[in-house]
Formats: C-alpha cells, sequence, structure tokens
C-alpha cells in the first residue's frame, strides 16, 4: 500500500523503536489474524454462493450460470492473493529484513513488485469487480424509474474513474517508486484519487438504493401492514441489498490511510475481504428469490406493490 505522508525527522531513536514496533504489530495482526478471519468469512460466502446457483440453475441459462460461478472464483482467488500478498509483506518486513524494519515505522514500506503487487493488484481488481456489482443493483432497482437515465451517469463515471486510476496506479505505474521522490506522489495522489472514487460511488449507490427500498417499504407498510422477509424491505433486507456494510467498512480504510496511521494495513484487509463478501451475500439472496430483482423492477414500484396487495387479498377470499 502507497504511503500518503513524509517521513519525519525522529529525535529519539528509542521512540522510534518504539513506534515502529507499534505498527508492526498492526501490519502482523492485520494480515495473519484478522485477515485470516475475514479470509474465512469470505471464503464461506463464496462456498454458500456457489452452492445456492448451482441449487438453482434451473432458473438461469448454463451460460448465466457459468458466468456467476466464475465471477464467484475470480472474487475468492483475488481474496486470496490479497491475504496472502499482506502476509509476504509483513514477512518480508519484520523477518526477512528485521533489522531495517523496525529501526522507523516509516522504513518499513517496500519497493514494487514482489508481494506488493501480489497485494495491490488482486485489490485493485476486487474494488472493480464488487463495484461493478453494484452499478448492476442499480440498474435492476432503479431500471424502471422515470430518472433512471439522470441518476445513472454518476455511478458510470466514478465506476470508469475507479477502473482507470487503479490500472494507472498499479500496472501501468507499478514499477515506480512508493515511499520517496517525484513519482511516489504522482503515485500516491492515483491511489487516493481511486479508493475515494471507489467511495464515492459506493455512498452514491447505497443512498439511493436504500433510499428506493425504503420507499417501498414505507408504501407498502401503509396499505398492507408490516412487509414478511420475502417482500424486499425489512430494514435487515434494506441495509444488506443497499451495501450499507461496505459502505461503512470504507470509512475507517479511508480515514487510517490519509493521515497514514499504522492501522490501515490491518483496515485494508478487512476492507478487501469486505468488498467480495458484501456482493456474494446480495448474490445469495438473489439466488434464491428473496432480493430484489429483474422480476420486480420489469414493473413500477407502486405497480409491484399494487400485485402483492392483490394477490394477498384473493387468497384471503
Amino acid at each position: 500500500m502507497a504511503s500518503t505522508s513524509t517521513t519525519p525527522a525522529y529525535t529519539n531513536s528509542d521512540q522510534a523503536r518504539a513506534q515502529a514496533a507499534f505498527t508492526a504489530s498492526l501490519r502482523i495482526a492485520g494480515s495473519m489474524t484478522v485477515g485470516g478471519a475475514f479470509y474465512g468469512f469470505m471464503s464461506t460466502a463464496a462456498a454458500l454462493c456457489a452452492h445456492s446457483l448451482i441449487q438453482t440453475r434451473q432458473s438461469r441459462s448454463r451460460k448465466q450460470l457459468t458466468f456467476l460461478l466464475a465471477y464467484v472464483g475470480t472474487l475468492w482467488l483475488a481474496g486470496t492473493a490479497v491475504v496472502v500478498g499482506m502476509a509476504g509483506v509483513a514477512i518480508d518486513a519484520y523477518v526477512i529484513h528485521a533489522s531495517t524494519s523496525l529501526q522507523s515505522p516509516y522504513v518499513q514500506n517496500l519497493a514494487p513488485g514482489g508481494f506488493t503487487s501480489v497485494a495491490d493488484i488482486p485489490l485493485w481488481i476486487i474494488c472493480m469487480l464488487s463495484d461493478g456489482m453494484m452499478v448492476w443493483r442499480f440498474k435492476v432497482v432503479w431500471s424502471m424509474s422515470r430518472f433512471y437515465r439522470y441518476l445513472l451517469a454518476a455511478p458510470i463515471i466514478l465506476y470508469l474513474g475507479t477502473s482507470i486510476l487503479g490500472f494507472l496506479a498499479f500496472v501501468v505505474f507499478s514499477k515506480l517508486p512508493v515511499t520517496a521522490g517525484d513519482s511516489t506522489t504522482f503515485n500516491v495522489y492515483l491511489v487516493t484519487a481511486m479508493f475515494l472514487s471507489s467511495f464515492c460511488l459506493n455512498v452514491y449507490i447505497t443512498a439511493f438504493i436504500a433510499g428506493r427500498l425504503f420507499l417501498y417499504r414505507r408504501r407498502f407498510k401503509a396499505n398492507w401492514g408490516m412487509p414478511g422477509s420475502r417482500h424486499y424491505s425489512s430494514m435487515g433486507t434494506i441495509l444488506i441489498d443497499s451495501y450499507v456494510p461496505l459502505t461503512v467498512c470504507t470509512v475507517p480504510f479511508l480515514a487510517t490511510y490519509l493521515i497514514n496511521n499504522p492501522a490501515e494495513y490491518m483496515v485494508a484487509v478487512i476492507l478487501g475481504e469486505m468488498q467480495i463478501i458484501a456482493p456474494l451475500v446480495v448474490m445469495i439472496r438473489v439466488s434464491r428469490g428473496v432480493a430484489w430483482d429483474s422480476s420486480m423492477a420489469s414493473e413500477s414500484l407502486e405497480d409491484a406493490v399494487d400485485r402483492m396487495i392483490e394477490a394477498q387479498s384473493l387468497r384471503i377470499v
């Protein structure tokens, strides 16, 4: 991960070593302990999603099933690479180069390439796949609204910005140093802009999907009472389908990254895994028919509610 601040002048070597030891503990705990735990959650979500897709394969074509399974597999492989890369960076810094890494907390950023690329490039791939899923969910929920064509422009621009900035930072300029020199500043700006673009996309889509589903919930409740778990509008459903957990996890990462706090390495691993878990949970709900999908979006919001109320009235009669 790139650093966002310059090296301060330490006058107390003991203080520098103490801060370096603290940073080392956070990086090791983040990449191995916390990262391993969230990797387990992510692997479980991937297995459940693949199982659910296969179990409900009758509802989709073979090409669709293959594409969705490939999507899940790619996310899992990228998530595995992030954890391996972060762990490799920690081992390289605090085992192989321990004599220099523990002198100052700012001597621990490794040169580009190696385990750094193993962690950074998959993190960018995860970001693209996760954000792409969010844009698709936005389309599903809002496609029949008369405001859809105007609302879609912002997420597309933000998604393209995230993809292009990440490609430039982690692929085109991956050989540039990230700890010193003018090229470092340029690369750090690219990475920072990429994360900010992704964060803005998350907030935008979360707000509009949650707002759409909340309006659906309010009208449903006014006409029929409290909606059930299969009515796409319980509060838990709104939180999950609008990617609130992912957006919440992005905030501490941006905060620690922008102020160059050592906790950024721990939060980066958590964010990388959450970017996989969040879309997989939504895919599980879609495959089981308990999330807002294209069959609901094919009619207007009001018509969807009216059809459900009419169907319930017929059952009562």
